[in-house]
């Protein structure tokens, strides 16, 4: 009885194998030597960051699935296929056709695309097969302005645009110690206004923050001269030749002006009715209340000044 049932056991298992064997023969799409779809098709792009509207290479192939006389060998597609390439903005939900191509008969495939915001960038067969999806990201280009002059009290204005623009994309200007904040409205424009509390020159500098559209970018925006008002005189006449605070003479064609505290040496713009001229400290004085600055003669008949007047002066 033993030996009869072990036999029996064992003709029950043969037979159960041989119809998993038949089973798994006639699964579809199993035939011998087909691939996962997942692993038929392959694309790269020449870049992961372009700038706006530049155009990448995009290029891939998509497997021949193996069937008939292909099982036994043959890896040769059945003809040139059409390929389309697709696009999906970041934020977006649906892909959209941008190029079409061709696949030839190993399946390879190139076209060149022009990215114009940040998204992913995919191929589709004919026979419904994508490739994974690879990420571009536009680089924005941020383009700034300020005014040259200014003056104390008065406010400045900076402004520029960003490209692609996207929705109130954030916008931060630093200036002069200064910390501004705008947005971008139509078009990626921007305006902001500084209203400066000393004088000197600046340097403006704009930082455009990321978004969907684009990543962010920097700009400088120049540099800003703010002037403040200050009473000036001149001195010169029955004093060349005399030696000044700062070293040297005094001669009739030396331009420079005169103050009782600035380091020698120290350069400022001087601006009177339209004219301005660039000048260094080079004595001490004047010693008349009221009065900031005594300029040199040439000085003074560079800057069309009369007698004694106010000046615009940038330190």
């Amino acid at each position: 009885m033993t030996c009869f049932r072990v036999w029996r056991e064992t003709i029950a298992a043969l037979a159960l194998l041989s119809v998993a064997t038949l089973l798994i023969a006639a699964a579809p799409g199993r035939a011998a030597g087909a691939e996962a779809p997942a692993r038929t098709a392959s694309l790269t792009t020449s870049d992961a960051r372009v700038h706006p509207n530049e155009r990448i290479t995009v290029r891939g192939r998509f497997r021949p699935l193996l069937t008939g006389s292909a099982a036994a060998g043959d890896d040769r597609a059945s003809g040139v296929q059409p390929v389309r390439i697709q696009l999906r903005a970041f934020g977006a939900k649906h892909w959209r056709d941008a190029r079409a191509a061709r696949a030839g008969a190993s399946g390879r495939f190139m076209r060149r695309v022009r990215i114009e915001r940040s998204g992913h960038v995919r191929a589709l067969s004919a026979d419904g097969r994508a490739t994974a999806a690879r990420k571009v990201r536009v680089r924005s280009l941020t383009r700034a302005r300020v005014e040259r002059r200014g003056r104390v009290g008065r406010k400045v204005l900076i402004k520029g645009r960003v490209r692609p623009a996207g929705t109130r994309r954030r916008i931060t200007i630093r200036v002069g110690g200064d910390k501004l904040r705008t947005r971008t409205g139509p078009g990626g424009r921007f305006t902001a206004r500084w209203k400066p509390d000393r004088a000197g020159r600046e340097r403006v500098r704009v930082r455009a923050a990321g978004n969907l559209v684009a990543a962010g970018s920097r700009a400088k925006a120049g540099r800003v001269t703010v002037f403040r008002k200050a009473e000036a005189s001149w001195y010169g006449p029955g004093l060349y030749g005399n030696g000044v605070a700062c070293g040297g003479r005094l001669k009739p064609s030396t331009i420079g002006v005169a103050h009782k505290s600035l380091p020698c040496g120290t350069k400022l713009t001087i601006r009177y009715h339209g004219r301005q001229v660039r000048a260094k400290v080079i004595d001490r004085g004047p010693y008349i209340p009221g009065r900031e600055f005594d300029l040199t003669e040439a000085l003074k008949n560079r800057l069309g000044m009369g007698g004694i007047g106010t000046i615009l002066v940038d330190r």
